[in-house]
């Protein structure tokens, strides 16, 4: 389904040029008409209402009815754009979060949108989401480490992109297993938990900032992940996920 503004003077303040958007969500209002969802150039979420717009391509083809995500009212929506930022009720469609922007970007590529440079250097740029990580667990190591004062056993989290796992040599009292990929997202998170977390008091901070460690991580998969592992040495007992064809190590070490 696409639209165009019927007032050229109005989309060209409202910096929306083209002469056609596609709609990424049709949704009824409480006046029962329509508004209408898009993305604009610098792919930021505009709402347009029925009486603004002119629809220039009907075919909803590939759209699905999600009334359980406009509190029952008629929502019509993307069926791949729903899936790939995992909607559920009282969600809204927001590409502002690093993990929501690196998902949508297959919506994006299937429809042939052109590519905002701030989105090329978010969304896709990897050293930008690696930046993120390394200032996240600036904070969350400190974090972990305090139940630990007083010994001589600390244990911290790193996140680096590492060798194919075809190429780690074992050596005695080393493993190597693969994991179910299906599984990935629970495992994952099990992982992140079982080890993030600080003194007792603070389980909930621990649950919300391994939430966030996961967000943070997962936004590197955007394309669907090939294998999973464990890898443990005598020091590192890493999680490690493959992705087209690169490997990514989330590893739990201890020191002391």
């Amino acid at each position: 389904m696409k639209i165009h503004i019927k007032n050229k003077e109005k989309a060209i303040l409202s910096k929306l040029c083209k002469d056609e958007y596609r709609v990424v969500a049709k949704q009824e209002d409480l006046e029962g008409g329509y508004t209408y969802l898009i993305f604009n150039e610098n792919f930021q979420e505009i709402m347009l209402k029925d009486d603004i717009v002119e629809v220039t391509d009907d075919d909803m083809s590939d759209m699905i009815q999600r009334n359980d995500l406009w509190y029952g009212r008629n929502f019509y929506v993307n069926e791949l754009l729903v899936s790939l930022l995992q909607l559920e009720p009282g969600s809204h469609i927001s590409i502002g979060h690093i993990w929501l922007a690196s998902k949508a970007f297959r919506y994006f590529e299937k429809y042939n949108y052109e590519i905002p440079d701030h989105y090329k250097n978010t969304a896709l740029n990897e050293k930008y989401k690696m930046n993120l990580i390394e200032g996240f667990l600036m904070a969350i190591n400190p974090y972990i480490e305090r139940k630990f004062i007083g010994g001589n056993y600390f244990e911290s989290f790193e996140f680096y992109k590492g060798k194919a796992v075809s190429e780690i040599e074992l050596k005695l009292g080393e493993s190597l297993t693969e994991l179910d990929v299906v599984e990935y997202k629970n495992l994952l998170k099990s992982f992140i938990e079982k080890y993030l977390h600080g003194t007792q008091h603070n389980e909930e901070n621990s649950k919300m900032f391994a939430g966030t460690f996961f967000v943070l991580i997962d936004s590197f998969f955007i394309y669907d992940i090939t294998r999973i592992f464990s890898y443990k040495t005598f020091y590192n007992n890493c999680f490690v996920v493959e992705h087209q064809n690169e490997y990514y190590y989330l590893n739990k070490f201890w020191w002391g």
